[in-house]
């Protein structure tokens, strides 16, 4: 089914704003998450197979990531403009100034129009929307 034929979507949406498609980024900011440390679980989470996209060691910065990702994509799509997407583990499990930090470190990279963040619900408190 295509999602698109019977609702705006919010591909259509940027396209419509930036005249082209825009392209997410994935990447590892070195999150974890409390069903990983052990404060709400242990052994990591049933929804949330990260081995399969993370290797075991640090990340790289995040203006790295960036930078690979976008010469990845626009060299495979010609794409000019993208989202960061924060995708390993809980990316709001952290004091709010390290996430300030980061996400306004995303955003002040060329050509990143915005930031997708993976979290879980009972980890994004009211000071992290602020």
């Amino acid at each position: 089914m295509n999602l698109a034929r019977y609702v705006p979507t919010f591909g259509q949406a940027l396209k419509r704003r930036y005249g082209e498609r825009v392209h997410k980024l994935a990447l590892n900011a070195g999150f974890t998450c409390p069903n990983r440390d052990g404060t709400k679980g242990r052994g990591g989470c049933t929804f949330c197979n990260n081995a399969s996209f993370t290797p075991h060691r640090r990340p790289p910065p995040i203006a790295s990531q960036i930078a690979a990702g976008r010469a990845v994509i626009a060299r495979r799509t010609g794409a000019r403009r993208f989202i960061a997407y924060f995708q390993a583990y809980t990316n709001t499990y952290a004091d709010t100034e390290y996430l300030d930090r980061l996400y306004r470190e995303a955003l002040g990279e060329p050509d990143v129009i915005g930031i997708s963040v993976e979290t879980r619900p009972d980890c994004v408190p009211g000071k992290v929307l602020d």
